[in-house]
């Protein structure tokens, strides 16, 4: 029986507990962010220890996301999704009540590997709350639209939270909530699993795979801060290609794979992971390098960056809710060409980045074309993703899919505009750093946009 079966009201109030968990784990990256000063003054810590905090959740959360998506598939989604919202409630508490550095780092890895088991079973789920058709669409369509309000809302909360309450309460007050999720969640939300396969986990595989995107991870966090020809930067990254690479070997000859490796001979699948990765590397230039540029070189405030990015955050939110189902209809390869044209465009405009600047010409006008493109490419590649997956493996499609997102624009994203920051300007207050990042990104965004949009279907996507 599916979910929906039982009723549209239930089935919705499982939807929410599934849009609330993406909701909190897009918010609470950037809000730590944006507190890392005030973070780093209490604690007595270094600016470069205090990144620990956003290195430990990082690590934890990319490495493990793949698994926690496979994981879904053999052992229950609605299990995954729980376990994973109470470890990062947990967490969260444990972070905001953390006297020190260590502690914190701790609890930060522990909502990571809660994020990590949450957010491929959270997209997963959908097929067992509602059955192929419209009202799957817009349940796609409404889970793109909370992923990017709560990214886009994280600067803004954390900006106000840390100002008014301090910077312990941008990880207080995410633990209610998830916990909420967590409890709703086992009540509301059905179990679902794969039916066809095997209930045993490939440990050698989840061992190496893990620690393979764990290195390549932490090698790129190292090149924001030691350089890209450092000895622990190039040690990390050849140790997470020689594990990544005997992660393959090894589930070539695995009896129960933890990645069945011909899932990415799907056309869609491919697609969706060029394209989602390609929209992450426009929308961290923007939250890192637009927030670098607003504070540093024009004298913005934290809550006042927060504030001149909006835009983004609310048609972003507005195209989601109301072209979802416009959007399933139409050919993905002719929307994601448009989409990413725009992007492109917008990105070029940003890249100006004039002294003194003008907001409503030279920050909102592109900010509102980037809220149009991005959730617009976000919404159709969400479908594309798991349209031609097999249920058994919509977990680790899902897996796939948020890897690709969070560690092409989360690491490398943020690695590659943080060393052309470094290596184009002597001082944080000059634009040209920000200029060449913005340059970075279209470049980078161009490319592999341009991958995913030859891989797209021509014709309609079927119904999920």
């Amino acid at each position: 029986m599916t979910y929906s079966s039982v009723g549209g009201a239930r089935a919705a109030f499982g939807l929410a507990v599934v849009c609330a968990a993406h909701l909190l784990v897009g918010a609470d990256g950037l809000a730590v962010a944006i507190a890392l000063p005030n973070l780093q003054k209490e604690l007595g810590v270094t600016a470069i220890d205090a990144q620990w905090t956003l290195t430990a959740y990082g690590l934890a959360f990319g490495g493990v996301l793949l698994l926690g998506g496979r994981l879904g598939d053999l052992y229950g989604r609605r299990r995954l999704l729980v376990s994973g919202m109470m470890l990062f409630a947990g967490g969260s508490l444990v972070a905001g009540l953390a006297p020190t550095l260590v502690l914190l780092a701790v609890a930060r890895v522990v909502q990571g590997l809660g994020a990590a088991a949450a957010v491929p079973a959270a997209l997963a789920l959908i097929g067992s709350l509602y059955p192929p058709g419209p009202a799957r669409t817009r349940a796609l369509s409404l889970l793109a639209a909370m992923a990017a309000l709560g990214i886009m809302s994280g600067l803004l909360l954390g900006g106000l939270i840390t100002d008014v309450l301090g910077w312990r309460w941008v990880f207080l007050l995410m633990a209610g909530p998830a916990a909420a999720a967590a409890v709703t969640g086992r009540v509301l939300l059905p179990e679902a699993r794969a039916e066809g396969l095997a209930v045993e986990l490939d440990g050698g595989g989840a061992v190496l795979l893990s620690l393979g995107l764990m290195a390549v991870l932490f090698g790129l966090t190292r090149v924001e801060h030691d350089g890209i020809t450092a000895i622990p930067t190039v040690l990390s990254l050849l140790a997470g290609v020689v594990l990544l690479g005997s992660f393959v070997f090894w589930e070539g000859r695995a009896p129960a794979p933890l990645v069945r490796l011909q899932i990415l001979r799907i056309r869609s699948l491919r697609a969706a992971s060029l394209a989602v990765g390609a929209n992450a590397l426009a929308f961290i230039s923007i939250v890192y390098t637009g927030t670098l540029y607003l504070r540093n070189t024009l004298g913005y405030g934290p809550l006042e960056a927060g504030v001149a990015l909006l835009p983004v955050d609310v048609v972003a939110l507005l195209v989601s809710l109301a072209a979802g189902g416009l959007l399933a209809r139409r050919s993905p390869r002719a929307v994601l060409s448009v989409a990413f044209g725009c992007v492109v465009l917008a990105l070029l405009w940003l890249a100006r980045a004039p002294v003194p600047a003008d907001y409503l010409t030279d920050l909102m006008a592109p900010l509102v074309v980037l809220g149009v493109a991005l959730p617009t490419i976000f919404i159709v590649v969400t479908h594309e993703a798991v349209a031609d997956v097999e249920p058994d493996e919509r977990g680790l499609a899902s897996g796939i899919f948020e890897t690709a997102n969070h560690l092409v624009g989360g690491a490398i994203g943020v690695a590659v505009y943080a060393t052309v920051v470094a290596m184009t300007s002597d001082d944080a207050r000059d634009a040209a750093g920000y200029r060449t990042a913005f340059l970075a990104a279209t470049a980078l965004v161009l490319v592999l946009g341009a991958a995913g949009v030859l891989q797209a279907r021509r014709g309609a996507p079927p119904a999920l």
